[in-house]
C-alpha cells in the first residue's frame, strides 16, 4: 500500500525544490531582464536509452473469486519467492515544440518470476484455485507507458521549471501454476491512470545538468477502478559531445490499483526503487 508518510515526504520534497528554484529564479530574472535570453535545454528532440536497475520491490496482490469474494492477499516476495530485483531496459524521449511546450514519453517493462514450495494453512487461494501443497510457479510482468505534456512556466538560461499532465498506462500480467500443470490461474489488468507533476531541469554548467521529476495522482471511478500513483526521479548527466550525454540517477515508482468489473476483480499494490544509468542523444 502507498503509505501516508510517502505523501508527507513528497510534499516536503516539493517544498524544498520549489524554494531552491524560487531563489534561483529571482537571481536569474535580474541578470536576464535587460539582455537577450538564451534558454537552457534548447534541443528539439531528446532520446534517452538506459537501464533501470531495480534493487528493491514491495508487491502485494489478490485475485478475487467469482463465488468466494476477495482472494488471499499475497506478498509476492515472502509468500511466493518472487524476485526482489531486476535490470531492465528503459527508454525516455521528448519532443519540444518551443521553449514553453513539449511532449514526454517513457516506457519500460519489469518481468519477475517466483518459485516456492507451499506448506501453509489455510492454503493460498488465487481466483478459483487453492494452491495448498507442492511447488507454485509464478510470473508477474509490470509494463508502463507514460505520455505527458509539459508546460515550462519558467525557462531561463539555467533553469527550466514545468508542470506536467498526462497518462500512465500501467499493465499487469499475472500467471500461476503448480508443477503438475493441472492448476493454472492467469489474470491481467490495464489501468490508464492520469498523472500530474512537477519537473525541474537545472544547468550547473553548459555541459552538466540535473533533472528532477515528482508526479502523483489518485482516482476513484464509480467504485470500478480505484488507483493511486507516485513517481520520484532525480538524475544528473554530463554532455561528452554536442549531441550525446551520459548520466545516472535514482527512481521510485509506486502504484496501487483496485479493479472490480466483469473482466478482472482484484488488487495490486506495487513499488519499485532503484538506479538508472543511461546515454542521451540530443538533436
Amino acid at each position: 500500500m502507498i503509505q501516508f508518510n510517502q505523501l508527507i515526504q513528497s510534499v516536503i520534497m516539493l517544498a524544498v525544490i520549489t524554494g531552491v528554484v524560487s531563489v534561483t529564479v529571482f537571481k536569474n530574472v535580474a541578470a536576464e531582464e535587460n539582455g537577450d535570453l538564451t534558454f537552457a535545454f534548447p534541443d528539439k528532440y531528446m532520446i534517452r536509452l538506459g537501464a533501470y536497475i531495480v534493487d528493491g520491490t514491495d508487491t502485494q496482490f489478490s485475485v478475487s473469486s467469482d463465488v468466494g469474494g476477495i482472494g488471499t492477499v499475497i506478498d509476492y516476495q515472502r509468500d511466493l519467492g518472487g524476485e526482489n530485483g531486476a535490470t531492465i531496459p528503459r527508454i525516455d524521449a521528448y519532443y519540444r515544440f518551443n521553449e514553453r511546450h513539449r511532449i514526454d514519453f517513457t516506457a519500460f517493462s519489469i518481468d519477475r518470476k517466483g518459485r516456492r514450495t507451499l506448506a501453509v494453512n489455510p492454503p493460498i487461494q488465487i481466483g478459483n484455485e487453492d494452491f495448498a501443497g507442492g511447488t507454485l510457479n509464478s510470473d508477474i510482468k509490470y509494463t508502463l507507458y507514460k505520455l505527458g505534456y509539459v508546460y515550462s512556466f519558467y525557462h531561463s538560461s539555467r533553469v527550466e521549471l514545468g508542470l506536467s499532465a498526462g497518462l500512465n498506462i500501467t499493465s499487469y500480467d499475472l500467471s500461476f501454476s503448480n508443477t503438475a500443470g493441472d492448476k493454472v490461474e492467469t489474470a491481467d489488468i490495464t489501468a490508464p491512470l492520469p498523472m500530474f507533476g512537477l519537473r525541474l531541469g537545472y544547468a550547473i554548467t553548459p555541459k552538466w545538468y540535473v533533472h528532477y521529476i515528482s508526479e502523483a495522482f489518485f482516482i476513484d471511478f464509480a467504485d470500478t477502478v480505484k488507483g493511486a500513483l507516485l513517481n520520484f526521479e532525480l538524475n544528473t548527466e554530463y554532455k561528452l559531445l554536442k549531441n550525446f550525454a551520459i548520466g545516472a540517477g535514482v527512481a521510485r515508482f509506486s502504484t496501487n490499483v483496485e479493479v472490480n468489473d466483469n473482466s478482472w476483480k482484484g488488487k495490486v499494490s506495487d513499488s519499485y526503487r532503484g538506479f538508472t544509468v543511461f546515454g542521451t542523444f540530443y538533436f
